[in-house]
């Protein structure tokens, strides 16, 4: 019995072994290039939130360096303590969580019910209305704070949080109106006839059918108008002039004196200012999701 020879790969075989290596080649490429780019953007994205943390831990000799010290063997509290202690740091953090949560709770309350007017109603003027709020929110807010800052002046209302309140709802009102709307108009007009025609009032399909679909639109209203009102500098810092009414952005201005810069403090402030936020962003991404995930329909 002979033993017939192996025969030698075709020409056709050996192209498509080339074509496979070349494309296993190119795609650990792309994704060796994917990974170094995520990297690269993940570094500069974070390394001002590492300075500033690494800044504010910083014994005051080197935070006040001429040559920014990216490293500290010795890690201390001081700036914090000096911070709470020698400046009205938790009258001006209990300033910005009364403003951002009265605006927020406001704002979010108006625009519900606005944006349920304008996506299930109907009535004369809704569309001009509609076009109205949409034309207010394209206006820059640094264009309009001198007109409010006299408004303000003549109604007796500077250095007042309530003015401040009142100016943060006229930016946050129209985007969440204009958010919410679509979130509304998103959601089956057929569950809310139902509900309708089993015998449930307006208020109730509103309260008990549209807003529970809507909690994650509801949910990034909230988000964005807290952190507008968190966040803001400009009307904060030309609405008020007492030190002890001050937010926490035009607070941290009192660390700066002339050219004199205390670093120390600036950096504490910021990273006791970002905390809220962070865990507000990180709860309500859970929220969110649960939100999503709950379906419009049980049976």
């Amino acid at each position: 019995m002979t033993v017939k020879p192996i025969a030698a790969p075709s020409v056709a075989q050996a192209s498509v072994q080339k074509r496979i290596v070349a494309y296993r080649a190119q795609r650990i490429a792309f994704r060796t290039f994917g990974w170094v780019l995520l990297a690269a953007i993940l570094l500069i994205a974070l390394f001002p939130v590492y300075f500033m943390t690494i800044t504010a831990f910083h014994p005051p000799t080197l935070a006040t360096a001429r040559v920014p010290t990216l490293f500290t063997t010795h890690p201390t509290l001081k700036a914090f303590r000096d911070l709470i202690h020698q400046y009205p740091y938790m009258t001006w953090m209990r300033n910005t969580v009364l403003v951002s949560v009265c605006s927020t709770i406001l704002s979010v309350s108006f625009a519900t019910f606005a944006a349920y007017s304008l996506s299930r109603l109907r009535y004369p003027g809704r569309q001009v209305f509609s076009n109205a709020v949409f034309l207010v929110y394209l206006f820059p807010s640094t264009l309009l704070f001198i007109p409010i800052f006299i408004v303000c002046k003549d109604l007796h209302l500077l250095d007042k949080l309530p003015a401040l309140v009142a100016v943060y709802l006229t930016f946050s009102i129209p985007f969440s109106v204009y958010l919410l709307k679509a979130y509304f108009l998103s959601i089956p007009r057929e569950l809310e006839d139902a509900a309708l025609v089993d015998g449930a009032t307006r208020w109730e399909s509103m309260t008990k059918i549209i807003m529970p679909l809507a909690t994650p639109g509801i949910a990034v209203a909230c988000i964005y108008s807290f952190t507008l009102a968190w966040n803001e500098y400009l009307y904060a810092f030309t609405l008020l002039s007492n030190s002890n009414n001050f937010t926490l952005a035009p607070g941290l201005t009192k660390l700066i004196f002339g050219d004199v810069f205390l670093w120390g403090m600036i950096m504490a402030g910021g990273l006791l200012m970002s905390i809220p936020l962070l865990v507000l962003y990180f709860a309500a991404q859970r929220f969110i999701v649960a939100g999503l995930a709950a379906g419009a329909v049980k049976g």
